[in-house]
């Protein structure tokens, strides 16, 4: 009798540790309504549009060059002239790719930058949530969406109101 009590707390043990609480949150939609991250999206914005007008800026110089040089290059113009003008025009070409590299590069630090500190915000907040619940797993909806991943809705929570009361959203 005692053997068959062991052998059913050992099949029924492994089965309770499988039940364990498990929540979703729309982490998107929480970083969004955040005033800090209003602040860094515009600032972002403004970093872009400098980027850019630079970027516009070098293209447009190197098509006017171009079009300089290919009105004047001719027949009668040394080939040391006109060597002369493709490499210039080669180079201006690397430097506006260069440009594009170190603004693609420092435009994505900047992001990092400015929006890591806010989802960190909403992160602890959720394992805050996480840790007085009970939950030992929190699932991003975005990511939910864009995996495999199949949930039963009736089975989870949703905390996303929890998380944006946390935050005094």
């Amino acid at each position: 009798m005692i053997k068959k009590l062991l052998i059913l707390a050992l099949l029924v043990a492994p089965m309770s540790l499988c039940a364990q609480k498990v929540a979703h949150i729309n982490y998107a939609e929480i970083v969004q309504l955040l005033p800090e991250f209003k602040t860094a999206q515009t600032e972002l914005e403004t970093l872009g549009k400098k980027y850019q007008a630079e970027l516009e800026d070098m293209q447009k110089e190197l098509q006017t060059k171009a079009q300089k040089y290919e009105a004047e290059d001719n027949k009668s113009t040394p080939p040391n002239i006109v060597e002369r003008h493709n490499k210039e025009l080669q180079e201006m070409q690397q430097k506006l790719e260069q440009a594009y590299n170190d603004n693609s590069k420092a435009f994505t630090e900047a992001q990092q930058q400015k929006l890591s500190p806010i989802e960190r915000k909403v992160k602890d907040a959720a394992s805050v949530i996480a840790k007085e619940s009970g939950y030992a797993f929190i699932l991003d909806d975005n990511m939910i969406e864009q995996s495999n991943i199949v949930i039963n809705p009736s089975l989870v929570d949703d905390i996303t109101a929890r998380v944006k009361a946390k935050l005094g959203l």
